[in-house]
């Protein structure tokens, strides 16, 4: 490759009907601009320069995202926003052609001229290497004054962290020597906030199926209740910019009464300003409007983000909302309290579909913080100065919800945590010396009891869903070897075989009616599709193509596959063998549930709002409901539907009584009143399953267990 000053240096490359200028940073099509990103801006410009030759993926990363270490699936997005831009089609391109494997090739005709090279008509050697993009004499002279200042600050700087590091060096947690501490260890903490001062942390508490309120002061390690135990949830805690006033948002667990709430830190008797609300809560620097979410879960509006007088809930106002399957999550004022920043996106087929935006308060306008997506981004927080956020996020195929830092000056997303451990809840102090986080883990097992002596439940093994095999084994999906996987087992705890392993999350097992395959949910190729293997786990072959899905029942033939759509929650099949997806019932369920027979299928819907609860019965080939049950008991700790293997009957879960302990409730098809097989306790259920001679049970209980912890650097 010829050295760089030995090569022409273009300010405009044109192609069809567009121009790119490279002094203006802008793209023009006839005349007029077409807005890009920076990121998607810069990776035109190096296909422009290098057009017609291979941009391969690891050359394109080093050019673009130079110092910052980012992910194959950064490339991916901005090619598909540059294409978008473009008009471009990836099956049939014009512009930008996929090397699989390898990179990408510009493959239209590009005309370059430089103000300063008018007129020179000669010819360039090819060139099988991507040229670096072209730097301004202001550039140049910025990267050597950093490099100046690292020689005399006498430290090595660590490719991408230095510069991040610099930026935020009003955010001191950021740049100490990574250090933290237990705050709690006993699983119930769920959530956390710290002072502005530093000094004190202020958290929920759950002992016995109820849930308290508590204040730490740190140095002294004194913790002081302020709020009793109740039945009540919490999902959230925020403190006022004054400190003198905790905001959150709890809920009645048996009439699911949701309601935003306002308490002095000293204590005393909470009031209650907002009804209606979700846990994701934020209040402005000035203390005067609180931000809030509202999920109706309606087609049109499935979540809202509002705003509010903080001090008595008036003056509601909604300022955006999103269709289903979209939610709302998190939200926080910005430092200025101009703007507020949340969390948007569905999370529903496993895929990578989660952003971050930002909505100005006075105009409305909506802008996007970064490009970068993820599975889910539960929490977020602003860095000092509106720097950036920090946010706690999972991105497929990682399953663990790291801590990320999202920079303002270029909008990449750097782990800040490489551990084992999934963090959820943020909180800075008011000078960003200290994080506080809660950790979550799964604890669930598989147990199975007899219908005959439920009240001694036999544990397994660590578990998330389970399904029996035709013959009496088991079919299951557990965490436990670091990654979500596909296991089977005999009824008597022996015979315990791994079948799948893969960095994605293999779950959803269900076996055929001849013992010879188990099918699953994968999300291998960036959403959850079906995918089928031998009882073994030898062949494993992706089904579904489109949407996909999680399989639940295989027809008594064993032809069809059916599963629940990841993505409209509607109910589909696809031959076993492979094949075409095909519709079978339209209709949004939380779960379903086909009769042994295949004839029938059971499905369970809330109302809107999710207040009501109750389970129909429809048939398959015409679709009418011809059965419809209410639950007594709305809340629930697992959306399951079972049928005995006589199709007579089907069982589900409730959660009621003191405690809310979990009951398992067998439902005839002749009857209208349910009756109760077993008191499970109070550990959530996350699925169950029935033995094929209907004398079993497979459970699998337990729990999250939460518990914050404080950080006082990352670095």
């Amino acid at each position: 490759m010829r050295a760089d000053n030995d090569r022409e240096i273009n300010d405009f490359y044109e192609f069809e009907d567009f121009r790119l200028d490279l002094r203006e940073k802008e793209l023009l099509k006839n005349g007029v601009k077409i807005p890009l990103p920076p990121k998607v801006f810069d990776t035109l410009s190096v296909f422009a320069e290098n057009a017609g030759r291979l941009v391969e993926k690891e050359k394109l990363m080093n050019l673009i995202w130079t110092d910052s270490f980012v992910e194959e699936s950064n490339i991916t997005y901005t090619i598909r926003m540059l294409r978008k831009a473009l008009g471009d089609d990836a099956a049939s391109p014009r512009f930008v052609e996929t090397v699989p494997r390898r990179g990408y090739r510009f493959i239209a005709e590009v005309r370059g001229s430089s103000s300063e090279h008018a007129g020179n008509n000669g010819s360039e050697q090819p060139n099988t290497e991507p040229l670096p993009l072209k730097r301004s004499s202001s550039s140049r002279a910025l990267s050597l004054l950093a490099a100046v200042i690292v020689m005399i600050a006498g430290g090595i700087a660590v490719t991408g962290y230095w510069l991040t590091k610099t930026a935020y060096s009003n955010a001191p947690v950021l740049s100490a020597p990574f250090a933290s501490e237990k705050v709690s260890t006993n699983g119930k903490v769920r959530n956390a906030v710290i002072s502005r001062d530093g000094k004190s942390v202020f958290y929920t508490n759950g002992v016995e199926g109820q849930q308290s309120v508590w204040l730490r002061h740190l140095e002294s390690s004194q913790s002081i209740e302020i709020i009793p135990p109740s039945d009540d949830f919490y999902y959230g805690l925020e403190l006022s910019p004054d400190g003198n006033f905790l905001y959150f948002v709890r809920s009645d667990r048996q009439v699911r009464d949701t309601g935003l709430y306002r308490v002095s830190v000293f204590g005393g008797i909470p009031e209650r300003i907002l009804s209606g609300t979700e846990g994701w809560i934020s209040i402005s620097p000035d203390g005067g409007t609180v931000s809030f979410v509202r999920c109706p879960y309606t087609k049109e509006e499935y979540c809202s983000l509002w705003v509010a007088d903080a001090l008595n809930g008036t003056n509601e106002k909604k300022l955006t909302s999103r269709p289903q399957p979209i939610r709302i999550g998190d939200n926080k004022f910005s430092p200025d309290g101009r703007s507020i920043a949340f969390a948007v996106g569905q999370s529903q087929n496993q895929a990578n579909d989660f952003g971050l935006e930002e909505i100005n308060i006075e105009t409305g306008e909506v802008s996007s913080l970064t490009s970068e997506k993820f599975f889910n981004i539960k929490n977020l927080a602003w860095l000092p100065n509106k720097d950036g956020l920090l946010i706690t996020a999972s991105r497929t195929p990682n399953k663990y919800f790291r801590i990320w830092e999202i920079s303002a000056a270029d909008a990449i997303a750097r782990p800040l945590t490489n551990d084992s451990e999934s963090y959820s809840r943020l909180s800075l102090d008011l000078e960003a010396g200290f994080l506080i986080s809660t950790q979550v883990k799964q604890d669930f097992r598989l147990m199975l009891f007899s219908t005959d002596d439920p009240v001694r439940p036999s544990g397994l093994v660590e578990a998330m869903r389970a399904t029996y095999f035709p013959n009496g084994k088991l079919a299951y999906s557990s965490a436990m070897s670091g990654n979500d996987e596909i296991w089977s087992i005999n009824s008597d705890g022996t015979g315990q075989k791994q079948l799948t392993n893969n960095l994605a999350d293999d779950i959803w097992p269900v076996v055929s009616p001849d013992n010879e395959y188990v099918f699953f949910s994968a999300n291998r190729t960036g959403k959850s599709q079906v995918w089928r293997m031998k009882a073994d786990g030898s062949d494993q072959t992706q089904l579904t193509m489109a949407d996909g899905g999680y399989p639940f029942f295989v027809s008594p033939d064993g032809k069809w596959v059916f599963y629940h759509h990841g993505v409209d929650r509607t109910l589909w099949r696809v031959p076993a063998g492979g094949g075409n997806e095909e519709l079978v019932l339209d209709k949004r369920a939380v779960n379903f549930a086909i009769s042994p027979d295949g004839k029938n299928v059971a499905f369970s819907t809330w109302s809107e709002g999710g207040q009501k609860r109750s389970i129909s019965i429809a048939n398959i080939d015409s679709g009418k409901v011809f059965k419809t049950y209410t639950v007594e008991f709305s809340d629930t700790s697992s959306n399951d539907i079972v049928w005995m293997p006589d199709g007579n009957a089907f069982v589900y879960i409730v959660a009621a009584g003191p405690g809310n302990n979990t009951i398992l409730l067998l439902q005839r098809t002749a009857d209208q009143t349910p009756t109760k097989i077993a008191d499970l306790g109070a550990d959530s259920v996350n699925s169950f399953a029935v033995s094929p001679d209907g004398k079993s049970f497979a459970i699998v209980q337990g729990g999250w267990r939460h518990d914050a912890v404080l950080f006082r650097g990352l670095r």
